[in-house]
C-alpha cells in the first residue's frame, strides 16, 4: 500500500493547472501540457483569438487551435490507478481509526512521542534517553544497553529528541552539561571548568544545582507574582492618567471654544453698537454741514451778484449814474466769512477710542486669565463641588442644605446695599481649582461670591437688570443686562488666587454647555476661602 507522503506527491502531479483538480479526460496540447478535456475547451472559448493564435495557459506557448482535441490515454490510465490507490488508503485509514476507538486508543500518532531508535520493523515508544549515546530506547533495548558494564555509567533521561539533546552539551566543546557555575549562572561541561574562564569561579554539580532552584522556586515564583502585579498596578495608574489627559483637553477646548465663540459674539454686537454710534454722530456732522453749506451758497451768489455789477459799473461814463451805483454797491454790509478750513472729528474720534477702550477692558479682560495662563496641568482641572449652605439665624430668611430664601424682609427693601447678612458654605477651600454652581432665577436681587469671613469679601451683585463686582466694598465693574442671569458658575482658583464669575443661563435650559465670562479678580491669599451668598428677595439654590 502507497504511502500517505509518496500519494500526496503523486496527487500534485496529477492535478489540472486549470480547475486545480485531479484531471478528468485529460487531453494533450503540442507543447506537451495536460489539462481536462472541459478545463482547455473554456479556455479555447475565452480567448476569442484567431486561429493561428492560441496560447498554453501554463507556458504561454503559441499554436493553432487543435481541430480535435486528442485524449492522453496513458495519463488517464495513471489517474484511474491513483483514484482507486486512494480509495483504498481511505478506506484501510477509516478502519484503523475504528479498530483504535474500539480499543480506546487514539488513531493519530502523538506529536510529542519518541520512539526507539533501535527498532527496526515497528518501532516502540521509547521509555529513557541516552545523553552519551545520544539515542533513544524502548523498554526491552534499555534492558540490553544497561546490561553492558561499561555502559552502566552513561546519563539516561527522559525521552527527547534532538533539539533537547542539543541543549544538554556544552556548545564550544560538544560535552555534557554536568556542572552549573554559580558565578556566572550558566550550566557548563568538565572542560569548561578545567580550561576556560569558569576555572576559578564557584562549580556545583547540575543535580546540586537543580535542588537549590527547587528550594528557590516558590520564593522566585512570589517575586514575579509581585512585580506582575506592581507592573499592572503601574499600568493601570498610567491608562488613569492617559484618560485624565483626555478629558483634560477637552475641557479646555470645550472652554475656550466657548470663550473665543463668546469674544466673537460680543466683538460683532459691540461693532455693530460702535458702526451705529459712528453713523449717528456722521449724520449729526452732516447735518450741520449741510445748513452750513447752504449759507455759504448764498453768500457766495451775493458776493457773485456784487462782483457782475460792479464791473458792469466800470463802463458808467455818467458822473451821476456812476457814483449812486458804486454808493448802493458799497453800502451793502458785507458778512465776514468764518474759516472752516477742516471738519471738526475730535467727537468722533472721541467716541471710536472711549468704545474700543470698553471693549477691550470689558470683553477681553475676563478672558486674560484662561487664554493668556500657562499650560494646564494634571492639577489644573477644576473640580466640582457640591456645596450645602451652613445654618443661618437671620431674621426673615429660610436656609436648608440646598435652598437660601427669604421669608420676611429684615429692613425696607429700598437700601439693599446695606444688607448685612451673608450666609456661607460649609466647605471651606485651602488649595486647588474648585467650581460650583447657583441658580439665581428665583430672584432679582442677590449676591454671590467667596470670602475668608474675616479678611476680605468678594462677591457678584444684581440688582434687577444691573450686573455689579466688588472686592471688599470697592466696586470693579458695573454694567447692564437686558435680561436676568438665571444661573451663575463661580471659578476658585487657590493657587493663582483668582475667582471667576460666568453667566451659565443657557445650561439651565437643558441646551448645550456655554459659559459667559464676566469677570475675573484677583483675591488676597487668606485661606480658608468659603462660598459666600446673600439676598433679599426670592431665593438662591444649590444644584
Amino acid at each position: 500500500m502507497a504511502e500517505p507522503q509518496v500519494l500526496k506527491g503523486l496527487q500534485e502531479e496529477l492535478t489540472c493547472s486549470v480547475c486545480l483538480d485531479i484531471y478528468r479526460n485529460p487531453v494533450s496540447l503540442s507543447c506537451g501540457h495536460s489539462f481536462c478535456e472541459e478545463c482547455i475547451q473554456g479556455v479555447l472559448r475565452s480567448q476569442h483569438c484567431p486561429r493561428d493564435l492560441f496560447r498554453c495557459p501554463l507556458c504561454s506557448a503559441q499554436e493553432a487551435p487543435p481541430a480535435k482535441l486528442q485524449p492522453n490515454i496513458q495519463l488517464r490510465s495513471v489517474v484511474q490507478k491513483f483514484l482507486d490507490t486512494s480509495e483504498q488508503s481511505v478506506a484501510l485509514e477509516l478502519k484503523r481509526e475504528a479498530e483504535c476507538e474500539e480499543k480506546g486508543e487514539s488513531s493519530g500518532p502523538r506529536d510529542e512521542e519518541i520512539l526507539c531508535d533501535f527498532c527496526l520493523e515497528k518501532p516502540q515508544p521509547a521509555v529513557k534517553t541516552c545523553m552519551n549515546c545520544e539515542t533513544s530506547l524502548c523498554q526491552a533495548h534499555l534492558g540490553r544497553h544497561s546490561a553492558k558494564a561499561f555502559l552502566t555509567s552513561h546519563v539516561l533521561v527522559e525521552p527527547c529528541d534532538a533539539r533537547v539533546l542539543a541543549e544538554r552539551r556544552c556548545s564550544q566543546h560538544g560535552k555534557l552539561l554536568e556542572c552549573y557555575c554559580v558565578t556566572d549562572l550558566v550550566c557548563v561541561c568538565l572542560l569548561c571548568c578545567a580550561t576556560s574562564s569558569h576555572r576559578s569561579h564557584k562549580i556545583i554539580s547540575v543535580e546540586e544545582a537543580f535542588g537549590h532552584g527547587q528550594n528557590d522556586f516558590p520564593k522566585t515564583l512570589q517575586t514575579l507574582k509581585n512585580h506582575e502585579a506592581a507592573v499592572s498596578e503601574s499600568l493601570k495608574n498610567l491608562l488613569t492618567q492617559q484618560e485624565k489627559i483626555k478629558a483634560l483637553e477637552r475641557f479646555h477646548r470645550n472652554h475656550l471654544e466657548n470663550f473665543f465663540n463668546m469674544i466673537r459674539e460680543q466683538l460683532d454686537r459691540r461693532k455693530v453698537e460702535i458702526l451705529g454710534a459712528i453713523s449717528d454722530i456722521e449724520k449729526e456732522q452732516l447735518s450741520q454741514i449741510q445748513s452750513q453749506i447752504k449759507e455759504h451758497e448764498e453768500m457766495k451768489d451775493a458776493a457773485s451778484r456784487d462782483v457782475r455789477e460792479l464791473e458792469a459799473l466800470r463802463d458808467q461814463k455818467d458822473p451821476v449814474l456812476f457814483i449812486k451805483g458804486l454808493a448802493a454797491i458799497q453800502a451793502r454790509k458785507t458778512e465776514q466769512v468764518p474759516n472752516e478750513d477742516g471738519v471738526e472729528l475730535a467727537e468722533l474720534l472721541t467716541v471710536m477710542d472711549q468704545s474700543i477702550r470698553e471693549t477691550v477692558q470689558e470683553l477681553f479682560q475676563p478672558f486674560v486669565q484662561f487664554i493668556l495662563a500657562k499650560q494646564p496641568s494634571m492639577e489644573s482641572s477644576p473640580a466640582h463641588q457640591h456645596l450645602t449652605f451652613e445654618s443661618c439665624e437671620a431674621s426673615g430668611l429660610h436656609v436648608d442644605d440646598k435652598v437660601l430664601r427669604v421669608v420676611e424682609l429684615p429692613y425696607p427693601f429700598s437700601v439693599p446695599h446695606e444688607m448685612q447678612f451673608w450666609v456661607y458654605s460649609t466647605k471651606g477651600f485651602w488649595n486647588g481649582w474648585h467650581f460650583w454652581e447657583v441658580i439665581t432665577r428665583d430672584s432679582s436681587y442677590w449676591k454671590v461670591g467667596v470670602s475668608d469671613r474675616t479678611n476680605f469679601l468678594c462677591y457678584l451683585e444684581m440688582s434687577w437688570c444691573h450686573l455689579r463686582v466688588f472686592l471688599d466694598k470697592r466696586q470693579i465693574k458695573q454694567r447692564s443686562l437686558n435680561t436676568a442671569i438665571r444661573m451663575v458658575r463661580v471659578e476658585l482658583d487657590c493657587k493663582r488666587q483668582t475667582v471667576s464669575f460666568l453667566d451659565v443661563s443657557g445650561k439651565d435650559w437643558g441646551s448645550s454647555r456655554s459659559y459667559t465670562p464676566i469677570a475675573t479678580v484677583n483675591i488676597p491669599a487668606s485661606y480658608p476661602v468659603y462660598a459666600a451668598f446673600s439676598i433679599s428677595h426670592g431665593s438662591l439654590s444649590l444644584p
